[in-house]
């Protein structure tokens, strides 16, 4: 299962994240496909050294890349030549078009230092291998297990990391989703919501403008927005914006916004982000009958109880509240759900048309 590394091309592009910066770096020594899980943590920890030793406040791992040089613990034949040359973005653009085309490089690594992850693409051109396209937390066992294997040599780290493995795993993070995205038989793979960095870095990656001419699956990890996972033409935009909105909102507002999908039934990502554009409108009232309806509508939060504090018991059994709480309920428009009633103060209608100017 091994692969000779002879018949690699072990030149290989990275995308460095860290700080909310991205650079560019290139390399003779991509060997092995656990190699880059070892400059990630190597580097780290020489930038952390140089720190606490107190003669810089902050030192970046970016930084100590240029300045490593490989380690004879992978390869004895090769120690002290250095690892790492950055890549100004014009060239970095030009090397990862030429990786898309099957030429100079066989892999496209990204080590993302503010996630703690890493990032594979393989050059199916150039290595024969079944390993895929994946995005890996650092602090992952079958990682942490990988780089304290005593290996001779890349080859038998290669075999190790195929054999581990085999599926591509998911983003660690519990982020709100996790999307894959495809162009031209290239993947990319994150959580949602994307900044602009990882957004950019998908781009190179994926070789693509715009995200939004991939091919998109998601699986939504909040169970507010799982009606997002049953749509069948999904927009990256959209998507992110929807998971940068979730993420910052509520239980109240993710419940609203569960509320109006289900009460307005939407069949596209556009209904989805018009709902969400207008969720300021929609009263979600927690109530699950036409009497609890009426009663809610009169007295607000306060009980039966309390209310009999205000009223005699007699005078409170004429009020009908079953018929006020459906006459009411047909004024607003109300629509029932698992979350209660809905209704729009400005009587919202859905438009999903493709010429909408959203």
């Amino acid at each position: 299962m091994g692969v000779e590394l002879k018949d690699i091309n072990t030149k290989a592009l990275y995308t460095v994240i860290e700080n909310q910066t991205t650079t560019y770096f290139h390399s003779y020594n991509a060997g092995g496909l656990s190699f880059p899980f070892h400059i990630y943590d190597k580097a780290l920890s020489i930038a952390e050294t140089i720190k606490n030793s107190g003669f810089q406040d902050t030192v970046w791992a970016k930084d100590v890349l240029p300045l490593m040089s490989t380690d004879e613990y992978f390869y004895p034949s090769q120690k002290n030549e250095y690892i790492m040359t950055p890549l100004y973005g014009s060239l970095a653009q030009e090397h990862f078009e030429n990786f898309r085309k099957g030429l100079d490089f066989g892999y496209s690594i990204t080590l993302d230092y503010d996630k703690q992850t890493v990032g594979i693409e393989i050059n199916r051109n150039l290595v024969h291998t079944n390993v895929p396209d994946m995005h890996i937390s650092v602090n992952d066992p079958k990682i942490v297990k990988l780089l304290s294997m005593q290996c001779e040599d890349a080859c038998d780290r290669e075999a190790e990391f195929i054999s581990t493995f085999s599926e591509p795993p998911k983003p660690s993070k519990n982020y709100i989703m996790n999307v894959h995205l495809e162009y031209n038989g290239k993947h990319f793979m994150s959580g949602l919501p994307m900044d602009e960095d990882g957004i950019e870095t998908a781009k190179i990656n994926l070789g693509v403008s715009d995200l939004d001419d991939c091919e998109v699956r998601v699986d939504v990890n909040n169970r507010y927005l799982n009606c997002i996972a049953e749509l069948s033409e999904l927009d990256f935009t959209e998507l992110n914006n929807i998971a940068d909105w979730a993420e910052n909102a509520d239980e109240d507002e993710l419940k609203k916004f569960a509320a109006a999908v289900q009460a307005y039934s939407p069949n596209t990502i556009r209904g989805i982000g018009q709902l969400l554009d207008n969720l300021s409108e929609f009263e979600l009232v927690e109530v699950y009958t036409a009497e609890e309806y009426g009663h809610e509508a009169l007295y607000g939060a306060n009980s039966r109880d309390d209310l009999r504090d205000c009223f005699s018991e007699t005078i409170e059994d004429y009020i009908d509240f079953d018929r006020y709480g459906r006459d009411l309920m047909e004024e607003d428009g109300a629509k029932e759900t698992d979350y209660g009633y809905i209704y729009s103060e400005n009587y919202f209608e859905l438009d999903e048309s493709p010429t909408m100017s959203m």
